[in-house]
């Protein structure tokens, strides 16, 4: 190798050390060798789906990618996904390669985001078969449960308060219907009550088979 000066050697070690962050997914590097150290998520889906703060905090790569390595990413995003996918997550069958990420995801406790959108039954809830929508929602509801969180579109670039009280629950009889409205809305496996709120018992039988905690506060 010929002789280097102090700069030229510091610009190659530079260069190579770029070069080995991106090939490694540590980093990105752009055009003008602007290194972008925000941590990669795996996106199932549309990109341009995601909330905001996704963006703001994650780069991307898509599922497409995906080569059965979770190590390189520090979330999984799903904004979209079919009823067997939905299935195969909830059920641990690492069958293709979503639900693949996902299983090794919550094995190596890293967050998984699911879109309200990626859920293709919820277009469905009016003319399905009542049974067969509540298996589905059961799928759901165990992705919640392994700590998969929930986000409802008309959340984007809210800044959520989790001791917030559900505004449709102030000063009234928690019916059944009710209870499973304030289910659907739930982004974290909570739903929040007034002190004092009656809870009927068909209620009460909603959210435990929704897995759902009511906690009560001021």
């Amino acid at each position: 190798m010929e002789n280097l000066s102090y700069d030229a050697l510091v610009e190659l070690i530079t260069k190579e050390v770029i070069k080995l962050l991106a090939d490694n997914k540590i980093a990105s590097v752009d055009c003008n060798g602007n290194v972008d150290k925000r941590p990669l998520a795996l996106v199932v889906g549309d990109c341009g789906a995601l909330p905001g703060f996704a963006g703001e905090k994650y780069r991307f790569e898509s599922i497409e990618k995906y080569e059965g390595d979770i190590s390189p990413f520090d979330a999984v995003f799903i904004a979209e996904l079919s009823m067997a996918q939905l299935a195969d997550c909830a059920l641990g069958r690492d069958s293709g390669a979503v639900s693949c990420a996902v299983c090794k995801a919550l094995l190596n406790g890293k967050k998984v985001y699911l879109l309200e959108s990626a859920l293709p039954h919820r277009a469905y809830k009016e003319t399905a078969d009542r049974k067969f929508y509540a298996m589905l929602e059961g799928y759901v509801n165990t992705l919640r449960s392994f700590g998969v969180e929930f986000i409802r579109e008309q959340w984007f670039g809210k800044n959520l308060n989790k001791d917030a009280i559900e505004d449709n629950s102030v000063d009234k009889v928690i019916t059944e219907k009710l209870a499973v409205s304030l289910c659907e809305k739930s982004a974290d496996g909570f739903v929040r009550l007034r002190k004092g709120t009656v809870i009927t018992p068909s209620a009460k039988d909603v959210f435990n088979h929704s897995q759902i905690t009511v906690q009560f506060v001021d």
